[in-house]
């Protein structure tokens, strides 16, 4: 196999990954292009605030999200563009 088609396959199977678990689509979904923070997800996907801060974690800890804080709130966004075209599902039914 082409070198290139693997390196890219593997990282999409990188990026996929992380969407493991229905509630990091959610929160895929659900920041779209605007930024949250952790209790307005943790409403939004209808999880505790210690599930969705895992969550959030792993998912800003693998570059996919970027946070901002505010006082004693903490903004999180998409910041990684490429992960919108790789795994193309977070665009749907946002």
């Amino acid at each position: 196999m082409n070198p290139l088609k693997t390196s890219e396959a593997q990282e999409q199977a990188e990026y996929c990954g992380i969407l493991g678990n229905a509630h990091r689509i959610q929160i895929v979904w659900i920041l779209g292009d605007r930024e949250l923070t952790v209790s307005e997800i943790s409403e939004e996907i209808n999880a505790s605030m210690q599930n969705t801060s895992q969550h959030l974690r792993l998912m800003k800890n693998k570059g996919v999200l970027g946070s901002r804080r505010d006082g004693r709130e903490i903004y999180y966004r998409i910041t990684d563009t490429k992960f919108s075209k790789i795994c193309p599902v977070i665009s749907k039914n946002r």
